[in-house]
């Protein structure tokens, strides 16, 4: 029950929420009761990308991050009554991974060992096109949309980002929340000058490139430019990303809600 404002006994007639203090204080010598605004049980759904960038394992394993979100979010979610629910996509809707929404102090227990198991499908392993990324996302979000409150979309987002505002249209009178899973392997140039072999996941073959000091500075900056472009992308809808590059911190998430003005 939080506090909004005071009314008048008259327009509120309940004396159990009566403030004496307040009423005293009038300056119409008003009786006032305690105006409240009462929390209900909402609806959270988790969208999850479980294509092939989303299983790199580096300082972390990706989607054993994602499974540690779930375990915290299933675990507040339980302490507050809310029910909680998984989708999950790659080149297509994974329907192996839809957990409707359910209430229970497990539900996030089993939504993690659910990540943690999946793997990628088939067609995924040889590349997915951005277009049809947007397109399994949005179907996510449409059977989403139906009942949630509380979006949380996790991936790397190392895919285009041409469409991704209005796969998000069903979605206007959600709270979303973006979380952009990187390690610290790709944020992070390794130290030293040295030959190092890159391989893009999904493809079959690698190439190989001299570290320089001016390749690790390009490094750096196109790592900062891709914060800047999502930033960008998801303020056109007043969204926030949320990203996470050394495992997730529970604290640094309850930040992040508080510097929406929520708690």
């Amino acid at each position: 029950m939080n506090f909004i404002s005071h009314a008048k006994l008259i327009d509120q007639p309940d004396p159990r929420r009566l403030d004496l203090r307040a009423s005293i204080g009038s300056l119409g010598k008003d009786w006032l009761v305690r105006v409240n605004q009462q929390r209900v049980a909402i609806t959270i759904s988790v969208i999850v990308d479980v294509s092939p960038g989303m299983h790199f394992h580096g300082a972390f394993k990706k989607l054993e991050v994602v499974a540690h979100f779930l375990e915290a979010l299933g675990y507040s979610a339980a302490a507050l009554g809310d029910s909680t629910g998984l989708y999950a996509f790659d080149h297509k809707l994974r329907d192996d991974l839809i957990v409707p929404a359910r209430f229970g102090r497990a539900v996030g227990l089993n939504l993690a060992q659910m990540i943690r198991g999946c793997s990628a499908s088939g067609d995924s392993r040889k590349g997915i096109v951005s277009e049809s990324r947007i397109a399994a996302l949005g179907d996510c979000v449409s059977l989403a949309a139906e009942t949630s409150s509380l979006v949380f979309i996790l991936s790397d987002y190392h895919w285009s980002l041409d469409g991704l505002v209005s796969a998000l249209d069903p979605l206007a009178d959600a709270l979303v929340v973006p979380v952009v899973v990187w390690d610290p392997v790709e944020t992070e140039p390794p130290s030293g000058s040295r030959l190092l072999s890159v391989q893009q996941m999904g493809a079959a073959q690698s190439r190989h490139l001299w570290l320089t000091p001016k390749l690790k500075q390009q490094w750096v900056e196109n790592v900062e430019q891709r914060k800047r472009h999502l930033s960008d992308v998801f303020a056109t809808r007043d969204i926030k990303p949320f990203i996470v590059t050394n495992g997730f911190d529970c604290e640094a998430m309850s930040e992040y809600f508080m510097g929406l003005g929520l708690q």
